[in-house]
């Protein structure tokens, strides 16, 4: 004769486990998106400063007043492209080539997306794109997709500069 033990209850467990592995799905979840926000915009960024860059070699260097019009070509083809307006901000640093880099002028108030250097063998343009992507700050400076902060860990765990998470984007172009 088998003896049959009476069915244990488990009513809480399962809902114990479930809590445990959303927790672990979820950040993992969060975790991919947070990181695939800035690498979109890094490589986003990318492309708009190389179309930028193209975009400018239809101006003959000859034109009056070459460096306004380099930059309104430059702004023109940024600000047509599909980022938002608070997605995208210039004043980046010069590149550090060793070139005597001078800004390019900012046209109606829009910040100067780029560089142009003078050298013995041609005209250089260096067109940038960047934007601060930190936890606080004003919506300009204020990562997309939240950055959360637990136990030491940061999501997304971007690179720091200076204190501030920087995404740039930039491309050379000779000219």
């Amino acid at each position: 004769m088998l003896h049959k033990c009476p069915p244990k209850k488990q009513s809480g467990a399962v809902a114990i486990e479930f809590a445990a592995l959303f927790i672990l799905f979820f950040t993992l979840l969060y975790a991919i998106l947070a990181h695939s926000i800035p690498l979109l915009l890094e490589i986003s960024f990318r492309q708009v400063s190389s179309e930028a860059s193209r975009a400018v070699l239809r101006v003959d260097p000859a034109a009056p007043n070459y460096n306004t019009v380099l930059s309104r070509e430059v702004t023109q083809e940024i600000n047509n492209g599909w980022l938002p307006p608070s997605w995208r901000n210039g004043n980046c640093p010069a590149p550090a080539t060793g070139h005597n880099w001078v800004p390019l002028p900012s046209d109606n108030g829009s910040p100067s997306y780029g560089h142009i250097a003078d050298t013995e063998e041609s005209r250089l343009l260096h067109v940038c794109l960047q934007r601060f992507y930190n936890a606080g700050g004003n919506e300009q400076q204020r990562a997309i997709i939240p950055i959360i902060e637990f136990a030491g860990i940061r999501i997304p765990s971007l690179p720091q500069d200076e204190g501030n998470t920087v995404i740039r984007g930039e491309t050379i172009t000779r000219l």
